[in-house]
Order: structure tokens, then sequence, then C-alpha cells
């Protein structure tokens, strides 16, 4: 029987079962169940028992809901779409994908191509693939569907959607690209401005705040285990987000007491030791954590379908545990970054040398650890030199004379 056509009692049967292959809790497929009947209601209402997109975004328009109710009932909606459609179970829904208009698309397909072919990494590329295609689109919108007919104010129009300086250099390269390529007679990079990022000092919470933050975990629960482990992770150890939710069991030696990861953002090896605290959390982690052993990953979301956890998880443990612990993060980062950020500039203050701060951190440029004792405030005053006795001009100015100027 068609997708299409079945009687919506039976679909949702389905849809139901299905969520149940994916382990959500009793509670959860309720809700889902009572959302379910209300649209079989609005079905009969409407003399007919067939489920379309159409009548799903019917009863979602007629919902006059709270904000809360109503995102669960889209998400109830979008399941039965997705079933219908014959697409696979997605936990989440993404935005639909921002594309280029087709006149470029080949363009910028063979562009990105040759991107992987000289290297870059993949997030490299698809950053790159989201600036030409908002830069493209400008393009587009500015009346030039040929590359060839490119000029210098269509390009500095286009320019215009960029809020974040750093697609400037994007933008160049793709340019660049058109230039060598032939498609077009000039090569514009030149006009798109140059432009240097600063860079800021990095945040720092003192070992008495991540004390904080470790104290207001609730280690009585499973969640708070959990937490407890990646805030560890993160401040005792420096591993960045990315590499604690692809964290398995079988990159850690508790005989040995090692943790060995393949870094998820330089592709290179990286093998630390691990403190005694991280040891211990972890285990106490694992002791209640029942799906390691299922797909071998250390960390899982504590909600169906209790897959690995992602980094935007993360974020929110970090800043749930700043606002229990009470910390004043005004003007200062508040994500997993800024723990990594402040065991390297603690380890720099206490003397460590950079050139070991690096290797824990795997950092492949020996010069960005250098960055981070400009935050030691305290110890960079003892470097300070006092200034000589004031003469002079300089002097009768200092004491309220009046000084002639000299032409």
């Amino acid at each position: 029987m068609d997708n299409n056509t079945i009687p919506f009692a039976e679909l949702m049967n389905v849809v139901i079962n299905q969520l149940k292959s994916w382990k959500y809790m009793d509670s959860t497929l309720i809700i889902y169940r009572r959302i379910y009947k209300r649209i079989q209601a609005f079905l009969a209402a409407h003399g007919t028992d067939v489920y379309t997109h159409e009548l799903g975004k019917a009863f979602i328009d007629a919902s006059n809901v709270c904000k809360s109710t109503l995102s669960s009932y889209i998400c109830a909606v979008r399941r039965l779409n997705d079933y219908i459609d014959g697409k696979p179970y997605r936990c989440h829904h993404d935005d639909p994908k921002f594309e280029a208009p087709p006149e470029f698309s080949d363009i910028l397909t063979e562009y990105l191509h040759e991107c992987e072919q000289s290297g870059n990494k993949t997030p490299t590329v698809l950053s790159k693939e989201r600036t030409c295609v908002s830069f493209l689109n400008q393009v587009a919108l500015n009346g030039c569907l040929d590359l060839s007919k490119l000029d210098a104010g269509i390009i500095t129009r286009a320019l215009l959607v960029f809020s974040n300086k750093d697609n400037y250099a994007r933008v160049r390269q793709f340019l660049q690209y058109l230039a060598v390529e032939g498609i077009t007679e000039v090569d514009f990079s030149g006009i798109v401005p140059h432009y240097k990022r600063t860079i800021p000092l990095p945040t720092v919470y003192s070992p008495e705040e991540i004390y904080q933050m470790e104290a207001s975990i609730d280690t009585s629960t499973t969640t708070g285990k959990r937490n407890l482990a990646i805030i560890r992770l993160a401040s005792r150890m420096g591993l960045r987000a990315g590499d604690i939710t692809a964290l398995k069991l079988s990159e850690i030696d508790f005989s040995g007491g090692y943790i060995t990861i393949i870094q998820e953002k330089t592709n290179v090896p990286l093998s630390l030791i691990m403190p005694s605290e991280v040891s211990e959390s972890l285990t106490v982690h694992l002791e209640n954590d029942i799906y390691s052993l299922e797909d071998g990953y250390v960390f899982h979301s504590m909600t169906a379908p209790y897959g690995r956890i992602t980094t935007s998880i993360i974020r929110h443990v970090l800043n749930e545990c700043l606002h229990n612990a009470n910390i004043n993060i005004a003007g200062r980062k508040h994500g997993s970054h800024a723990l990594r950020s402040s065991l390297a500039s603690s380890m720099v203050n206490d003397g460590a040398s950079y050139e070991v701060v690096r290797r824990i951190l795997g950092h492949t440029d020996p010069n960005v650890i250098k960055r981070y004792a400009k935050a030691d405030i305290e110890n960079l005053r003892l470097c300070a030199i006092d200034p000589p006795p004031a003469s002079g001009l300089f002097l009768e100015y200092l004491s309220g004379k009046e000084v002639i100027c000299h032409v």
C-alpha cells in the first residue's frame, strides 16, 4: 500500500513503532499518541481518514496553543511527513540548504573540487561553499547571471552582504580561481578589501572558578556524572568539544592512564596522560552509561534516540554550570574552548614551556601558545619597568606651569 493512502490509524502506529525502535521513552510516546489522536479527530472533521502534507499544515495553522505545545505539534507532523515521503528517520530537521543559482552551480562545484584536491579539509571546503553561495546569490540579485560579465560594481555591491569580514578572503580566492580558469578576463580579487582580524586575548577562568563549576554539578544523577566527566576532559586535559563528542571507549586506557585520539580538527594523533580526577569521573560515568557498550562512544544524549552527544550539548552543559555556579561571564566567552584556554594559560603561568603546552593542546603552530601568556596580568606587572623621572618641559607641563610651544 502507498504510504500516501494508508488509513491514519495505521500510519500513526507505524510512526510510533519507529520512535519506539529508537528508544524513545514511554512518556514521550504518550505525548506523540495524544497529538496524533488530535490530528485524527481533525481529519475526521474534514471528512477523511487519509493524512496529507496539506492537512498536516492545516492542523498546525488551526491550533491555538502555546509556543512549546505548537513546537511539539510541528515535530509530530514532520515525523508523519517524513514517513509518507519515504525519508529515513532524522533526530533533528535541518533548515533547507541554501544553494547557489543554477547558472553558477557547475563552476562552484568545480572550484570546491579543486579546493579539496589542493588539500583543504572538509570544514574549510564547507565554509568556502557557504561564502561563495551567499556571494553568488548577491551577484545574481544584482542582475548578473554570467560570471564572464562580472564587473567591479557588481562585486562591490555583492560584498555588502557580509558582516563578517572573514568572508572577504574566501571571495578573493574564488575570484582568483575565476581569473586563472579564464572565466573572467580580469582578476578582480584585488578590489576585495584586505581585512586583518585582530587576535583577542583568550578568555580565562581561574582554577577557583572551575572548581566552583564542578561543585555546582549534581553528581547524584546520571546526567550530572556525565557532565562532570565532560567538564574535566576540557578543563584538565584541554580536549576540544569535537574530540569529546567523538571519544570512544577504545581510545581510553584506564590501566595505563592514557587517552589516545586522532584530533578531529587537525587529523593529528594525540596521546595524553589522564589526571586522576579525569580517570575517576570517567569511571563513574561509564558505570551509569548503558549505551557506551552498544556503539563504543563514551558520551550520549540523555533523551531519545540516545545517540552520541553533540557540541551543542557540551555548550549547554557548560552554560548551565556557569549559571549554577553564579560565575560572572559578562564580556567573557563561555564555550568549551574557554576551559581549554584556561588550562593553557594556567600552565604557561605556572612555568610550563610553550612547547609542552603546545604538545598537550595538540597545536601544530608553535607560536599560537604565546598569546596565552598575555592573560596573566599579575605576572606581567612584575615585568614592568619604572619610568624615568620627569624633567624639562614635560616636568613643567606636569606641574601645571605654562609651557611655551616651540615651532
